[in-house]
């Protein structure tokens, strides 16, 4: 395999560790935002409650990000065989979302 060719999972490999890295740090800090907000103003148990939720649900988006990166970054790339792969595991995430009630 040539340099170049070796250069490209090497990038996909960084991008979706920053989409982690970052995504967990927001998340992280979205959380403690919420978890701090009654310490800082008394009345702030629902809004509270709100933050935390949207940390916890990026949380559980980052994996779905990271899916749609590498579906992306495949067909890019011309790897149909695993872009459909990663548009089958979209797909099977989107009916089991809407199956199971989606956001309530």
């Amino acid at each position: 395999m040539s340099r170049a060719g070796s250069q490209k999972p090497a990038l996909l490999d960084l991008r979706l560790a920053r989409l982690l890295s970052h995504g967990t740090w927001l998340a992280t800090a979205i959380i403690a935002v919420g978890l701090m907000l009654p310490l800082i103003a008394q009345p702030a148990g629902l809004v509270a409650a709100r933050v935390v939720t949207v940390g916890i649900g990026l949380i559980v988006l980052l994996p779905v990000l990271r899916v749609v990166l590498m579906c992306v970054a495949f067909f890019r790339a011309r790897e149909f065989v695993f872009a459909a792969v990663a548009a089958l595991v979209l797909t099977i995430i989107a009916v089991a979302f809407v199956v199971g009630g989606g956001i309530s």
